[in-house]
Order: C-alpha cells, then sequence, then structure tokens
C-alpha cells in the first residue's frame, strides 16, 4: 500500500445562517484521532463562536470586503455613516442558489 501523501483533513460547514470550519494535520491525528482544530470567530459585540454568519461584503469596485461577522459589523458601520449604498452585501444567501446552476472556485493549499 503506498504511503498517503495527504498532510491536512479540512470539513467546511457552508450553512444558510452560519458557517465554520475545522481541520485536522496527519501529525495531530496519528497522535489522537479526537484532536480537531476549528477557528474561534469574534465580533464587535464580543459574540465569541466556533461558527461565522454565512454573510458576505462586497466593496463598490465588486472586490471581496469581509465575510462572518467582519461582514457584518463592517456593514452595520457603512451603514450609521451613510456608505453602505455602494457597497454590496449579502446574508443568509444559501437557499437562493439552491435551484440555480452555480459554480464555485474552490482553492486547496496543500502544506
Amino acid at each position: 500500500m503506498a504511503k498517503s501523501a495527504t498532510l491536512l483533513v479540512a470539513a467546511i460547514d457552508f450553512g444558510t445562517t452560519y458557517s465554520g470550519y475545522a481541520y485536522s494535520l496527519r501529525h495531530d491525528y496519528k497522535r489522537d484521532p479526537l484532536i480537531i482544530l476549528t477557528n474561534v470567530w469574534t465580533s464587535s459585540s464580543a459574540t465569541v463562536s466556533l461558527k461565522t454568519p454565512s454573510a458576505v461584503l462586497f466593496k463598490p469596485d465588486k472586490s471581496f470586503a469581509s465575510f462572518g461577522f467582519e461582514a457584518e459589523d463592517r456593514y452595520i458601520e457603512l451603514t450609521q455613516t451613510k456608505e453602505h449604498k455602494s457597497w454590496y452585501y449579502f446574508s443568509k444567501f444559501k437557499m437562493l442558489l439552491y435551484n440555480r446552476r452555480v459554480s464555485f472556485g474552490l482553492v486547496l493549499v496543500w502544506f
């Protein structure tokens, strides 16, 4: 049997309301299969969670600005200063993609 070159296994939970991810490195898994790493997301309201809102914010030139709590917080700041009208904010959009032909680009980086 050939030796596996896999260094990392990752899981992405892209949810309607919240999204998150987890991963395990091969050397950690060999030592203890229950070592699973996740991101801890925080918001300006001191919320701490293993998931972040499924929200994305794009700049007026349609380039990516932020995702999750960061997107929500930034958009709120923009609305308070009336700068939000030229920005693009989307939240809870997963189900809008359900019956459409959409292609997602996924970039995997192997270490």
